[in-house]
């Protein structure tokens, strides 16, 4: 169906604009409490009885911020404006405390008031999405007092980096929150100019090196201990969808540094993601070992986006085969995860046989599909096919 990525992002941009914006701007969207629903059903209808999590604010307060940059969904500014405000009235410091809580009910109360690190890392990431869309610099203050936040109470006494909840708990420390944490500070510096925020990205890339990446076998695992060691007493895991996704990340942060580092390093995550993070329908397996053996052989829709971003970051360096493979993931994307889905929604997860994983679609894939759109768009308007 797609010739090239012109056609590509003429069908993408038509389904985004047509029928997924609208869709999770109205059901998708409590005009009452001027905040969006957690997750819609098969039917397209709302999960009443479920937690409402900061994480979701915060990516689809980024999509209709990025709709408005775009001009993908009338009336996107306005949506923008009231989800904002509700995400600092009802998660921002709800129980008199520094911080924001994870997750309220329908009627505004606290379900659960840990401080957590991927969730906070999207507060910013919103903050900076706002700032853009809206010219509002004075939403700045927002992102420095949440890190002010992050680093008195959430710095991590060992290893660098933060914890990952308050109150801390024992368990496994991710790479993953730090890794929207860096995109994040990268939006916040282009979105600002100020410099606070490309030296906090450095800092994390730093960590990145130091921690996340084994340089020796060329992966980036997922899962260390307090000291961000390796942990012991748990595989060795590999997400070939986060490999794509810091690939793209630090070609951007290459684009803003220069830093010399980052090419190689994508070199690696990028071979080992695309010579083993695929099964034999060609769908990216959530996990597998550093040897590329699979550990977890289902597949969510998440990946295919990061991969279609990285593959399209890296045909604009001349990688070869990687336009070829954006335009497969594009195909294999909307094949898969989005043609047999309700109008505007998803299938978020596939098991190993191909049976439908979950029984309702999570409002957080909006962000990844929104990413790709936005960037096979702006592949197609630099005039690449």
């Amino acid at each position: 169906m797609f010739q090239d990525v012109r056609s590509a992002a003429t069908f993408m941009e038509a389904w985004m604009r047509e029928q997924s914006l609208p869709l999770w701007a109205t059901s998708g969207f409590d005009p009452e409490a001027g905040r969006f629903e957690e997750g819609l059903t098969f039917a397209r209808e709302r999960l009443r009885q479920v937690p409402i999590r900061l994480l979701v604010q915060a990516r689809q307060i980024f999509v209709y911020a990025l709709a408005e940059a775009r001009q993908w969904h009338s009336g996107s500014d306005a949506l923008v404006e009231r989800a904002y405000a509700a995400m600092r009235r009802d998660y921002f410091r709800p129980d008199g405390h520094a911080g924001w809580a994870f997750s309220i009910s329908r009627d505004g109360s606290v379900v659960d008031p840990t401080r957590d690190l991927y969730a906070h890392a999207f507060v910013l990431l919103a903050v900076a999405s706002y700032v853009r869309a809206t010219g509002k610099r004075e939403g700045l203050a927002l992102a420095h007092e949440t890190l002010t936040f992050l680093d008195r109470d959430m710095a991590a006494p060992l290893g660098g980096g933060y914890l990952e909840v308050l109150p801390a708990r024992e368990g496994a420390r991710r790479q993953n929150p730090h890794m929207h944490l860096f995109e994040a500070m990268l939006a916040l510096w282009e979105c600002s100019g100020d410099r606070l925020f490309l030296d906090r990205a450095e800092k994390l890339f730093d960590l990145f090196v130091s921690r996340f990446f084994q340089g020796e076998q060329g992966v980036l695992l997922e899962y260390f201990d307090a000291a961000l060691m390796p942990a012991a007493g748990i595989d060795a895991i590999v997400e070939p969808g986060h490999h794509f996704e810091w690939c793209w990340l630090l070609r951007r942060y290459e684009q803003g540094t220069g830093d010399g580092r980052v090419p190689a390093i994508v070199n690696r995550l990028y071979e080992h993601a695309n010579r083993n993070g695929f099964d034999r329908d060609r769908l990216i397996v959530d996990e597998v070992r550093p040897d590329g053996t699979t550990a977890k052989a289902s597949r969510r829709l998440w990946p295919m986006t990061e991969a279609i971003k990285c593959n399209l970051a890296e045909a604009r360096r001349g990688r070869t085969g990687s336009l070829e493979s954006a335009l497969e993931l594009i195909q294999a994307m909307y094949d898969r995860f989005l043609r047999d889905a309700p109008r505007g929604g998803w299938i978020d997860r596939f098991g190993e046989d191909g049976s439908r994983l979950g029984d309702f679609m999570p409002a957080t894939s909006l962000y990844h599909l929104a990413g790709a759109v936005d960037e096979i768009s702006r592949f197609a308007a630099a005039g690449k096919i």
